[in-house]
């Protein structure tokens, strides 16, 4: 007569239970055509999450409003999905854009994604300033992204991130992996500028979120 089957002990049953993970999906949405996404795509590969799934999104649009938009519709898109196939909806939606002097666009960006429970992720002037807070720590105005870039060059230069004679360039597919090792330097330095700016909300210049984002993906790894 065959021996009956042992059922699980509760250690195995706590091993099963451990394995059956859920899967986290988070969107990116970002305005650039280069630089954050090659930024972003990188940090997502550099962290090699296991059970949250990041998918990052050029908007294909010039402004800050085409990202927010774009994302709403990849949302509706979606949950069309989900309900005709089971696909999963995405956990967290996030929007990465600048100001860049597009105020009126940005300031209409920033009410849309709230009512649609978008996280923003902005950065005043332009998403180069969470580069250059890896060099240093600043909370002087900028006119543009422009200006941003040429203090950004320069610093690069100091610490030999680029040659006396190169330019930056926003098509460098490795910022990423050369900003690493002082990473944690532009979290700090991103912090205070946000302790600073809570004093100063009438000009937020300069200012970036992309500390928040980063963070965040981070932590992801404790629920792995």
């Amino acid at each position: 007569m065959p021996k009956p089957k042992k059922g699980k002990n509760s250690n195995q049953l706590q091993r099963t239970k451990g394995k059956k993970k859920p899967r986290k999906y988070i969107l990116i949405v970002v305005e650039g055509q280069e630089t954050e996404y090659n930024y972003l795509n990188s940090l997502k590969d550099d962290l090699k999450l296991k059970t949250t799934e990041i998918k990052v999104l050029r908007a294909g649009g010039g402004s800050p409003l085409d990202v927010v938009e774009k994302a709403n519709r990849l949302i509706i898109e979606q949950d069309k999905l989900y309900k005709k196939q089971g696909q999963p909806k995405y956990d967290e939606v996030i929007c990465v854009f600048d100001q860049d002097n597009q105020i009126k666009k940005y300031d209409k960006a920033l009410i849309e994604a709230e009512k649609n429970n978008i996280l923003a992720i902005t950065s005043i002037p332009c998403f180069e300033l969470w580069f250059l807070l890896h060099c240093c720590n600043t909370s002087s105005p900028f006119a543009n992204c422009k200006e941003v870039c040429k203090k950004l060059e320069s610093e690069f230069k100091k610490l030999s991130f680029l040659k006396s004679k190169e330019c930056y360039e926003k098509n460098n597919s490795d910022w990423y992996k050369i900003l690493k090792p002082k990473l944690q330097n532009a979290i700090d330095n991103a912090e205070k500028l946000e302790k600073y700016q809570e004093n100063n909300q009438e000009n937020l210049n300069p200012s970036t979120k992309v500390h928040i984002l980063v963070k965040m993906l981070q932590n992801q790894k404790h629920f792995e």
